[in-house]
């Protein structure tokens, strides 16, 4: 499901050829002195730098915060998680995943909370790190990743109105998203010409840019940039812009501060920062399964450290002016596709924003908000995988449909954390309601061809000359959703002699182990025999240690069926006699 497909996730087109960057690519190739590999890591880095550039602008404007934090998140934490992190092709960054909960954040606590609430959310990823909570990321059900980033999207999307049309009038401290979108829908009347032709002149760009010829080399959003802002320059157009909204983009090196701690605004702070913590968590360890994918090679990223790599680069950045982040899968993409081999693309990358804030941070003020909101509408449409979603609620079963709009209402309408939450157990009881379903314990009986077929012929042929035994064989998890079920089953059996196989059973937990001797004291108690045989060794150890065992006595306990049916007197008080039976079925 997470396979990376080229319609998918903050899609933005890259170098296939010569490119706009040639001038640096031509002096790299010219530099006898410097390998190959490292030449082509410094170009996938600048190329991921200006495709991050215009980005962090966008989603910092999109959170509610001055454009700065988001190229200062940029530089900060995409350099010290690539330096860091678990995986060698990650880019790290201001994302769209982030900004529901970062734009709630900013609306009830203001935007000094989102240094504080990224520095929460670093400090339990390197809790989660040193708990080696990595590899529990791939146990989240595909449908609740699609259905939370699908919510994401959505939120994104309805977000950016008010900037692409410059909707006036509107209340910011609405907090929820049907509010917001009510709110923006009273004040359409305010909406004039400009704006949202700029609006649509950016949307227009980004959606037929990709398609002509050659033209993929440069980035769509900074051909959109670089146009809207030199027409609203050149016309002096009456638009929102960047520096008119949040004031001009200061020009130098972010600096430390920790002024922002406050110990009582941590406990408000405690239930976002979980939401950002699982989001960033979920969304890089995803954002590396690509990156492995794509990049073709064995090597693969170490989760644990990945998320170490995380919180180091949540903490530093929240220190040093910037806001929470997590890596990004557009621009992880972008890099593996432009070279880059090792983590020096992730570093280039962050100098090259670095070096953007420096020498062009006044120009980058200019760019009009409807630009943005365009760049990230087309980003919201992208990670909303609407193909896939499409297809999963026309072709799954009813209950991961249910599962995948839920989780989509709830990450609209409630909270990130409640949507994964719901999700997840939503889907461990659809799981255990497949798993009650199975059988616990099945009586072993002839087919329709005369044979029991989990044995071999020759014991079958044993089994069916005996029918004053009763053979039963327990099957894979002995556990609490299935404990009731294999009691059920043989409780029913308390005349004959019972032979119960547990070859087939891989795990019993206490809930089985109970169950178990329950069934074994009821047919000792009602005067009948059970026999266990071709038990797991790891099995009989735990039957052992809870006291199975010698509750059964060595003469009820058999390495082989053929055995346990031989200890067994005939009806007549005569003892069988097998005959060359081989060791146990296999």
């Amino acid at each position: 499901m997470f396979e990376y497909k080229e319609a998918s996730i903050e899609r933005l087109d890259l170098p296939l050829g010569r490119t706009p960057l040639q001038a640096v690519q031509s002096w790299l190739t010219l530099s006898p002195s410097m390998p190959a590999n490292i030449r082509q890591n410094l170009l996938a880095g600048i190329v991921v730098g200006v495709i991050a550039f215009p980005l962090s602008i966008a989603l910092a404007v999109a959170v509610g915060v001055p454009p700065i934090a988001g190229l200062y998140t940029a530089v900060i934490a995409g350099g010290i998680a690539a330096a860091f992190g678990g995986s060698r092709f990650n880019i790290t960054g201001p994302t769209a995943a982030l900004v529901p909960v970062l734009s709630h954040a900013v609306v009830i606590h203001g935007p000094k909370a989102l240094p504080l609430l990224g520095l929460m959310a670093g400090v339990m990823l390197l809790v989660m790190s040193a708990l080696r909570a990595g590899r529990l990321v791939r146990y989240i059900p595909g449908t609740v990743v699609v259905g939370f980033t699908a919510g994401i999207a959505l939120s994104i999307a309805f977000g950016q109105l008010n900037n692409l049309l410059n909707i006036t009038g509107t209340d910011a401290s609405l907090e929820h998203f049907h509010a917001r979108v009510w709110d923006s829908a009273r004040h359409l009347e305010t909406v004039g010409f400009t704006t949202p032709a700029i609006g649509a002149l950016a949307l227009a760009i980004l959606v037929v840019w990709p398609r002509l010829p050659r033209a993929r080399a440069i980035p769509g959003p900074l051909i959109v940039v670089v146009v809207t802002t030199a027409l609203t320059w050149y016309f002096g157009l009456d638009v929102p812009t960047v520096e008119s909204k949040y004031g001009a983009i200061p020009q130098e090196l972010p600096s430390f501060d920790a002024g922002f701690i406050d110990i009582g605004l941590m406990f408000d702070l405690l239930p976002l920062a979980v939401s950002v913590a699982i989001l960033a968590g979920v969304e890089s360890l995803l954002s590396a399964v690509v990156a492995d994918g794509m990049s073709g090679g064995p090597e693969r990223h170490e989760p644990d450290n990945e998320l170490r790599g995380q919180g180091l680069a949540n903490v530093a950045a929240s220190l040093l002016g910037g806001i929470p982040s997590t890596a990004a899968i557009a621009r992880t993409a972008a890099g593996i596709r432009s070279g880059a081999t090792s983590r020096l693309t992730g570093v280039v990358h962050a100098v090259t924003v670095l070096a953007g804030v420096l020498l062009v941070g006044d120009v980058a003020g200019r760019v009009p908000m409807a630009a943005l909101a365009a760049i990230l509408l087309i980003v919201a449409w992208n990670i909303a995988e609407v193909p896939e979603v499409s297809r999963l609620l026309r072709k799954s079963a009813r209950g991961d449909a249910f599962v995948l709009v839920s989780t989509i209402l709830i990450t609209l309408f409630f909270d990130l954390t409640y949507a994964i939450g719901f999700g997840i157990i939503a889907s461990m009881v659809l799981l255990l309601r497949q798993l009650i379903r199975v059988p616990a314990a099945q009586q072993l009986l002839p087919d329709e061809t005369g044979h029991i077929r989990q044995v071999t012929p020759e014991l079958s042929a044993l089994m069916q000359s005996r029918p004053d035994i009763a053979f039963f064989n327990a099957e894979g998890v002995l556990s609490f959703y299935s404990a009731a079920a294999f009691e059920y089953e043989l409780l029913g059996q308390t005349r004959n002699p019972l032979i119960l196989r547990m070859k087939d059973v891989h795990h019993i937990d206490a809930s089985g182990l109970i169950t178990l001797e329950g069934v074994v004291e009821h047919r000792q108690k009602s005067g009948g025999r059970i026999i266990l045989t071709a038990i797991q060794p790891e099995i009989s150890e735990l039957l052992g240690r809870f006291g199975l065992l010698a509750k059964l006595g060595p003469e009820n306990v058999f390495e082989h069926t053929k055995d346990a049916i031989a200890s067994i007197d005939l009806p007549g008080g005569h003892s069988p006699h097998p005959h060359g039976l081989p060791s146990e079925d296999q």
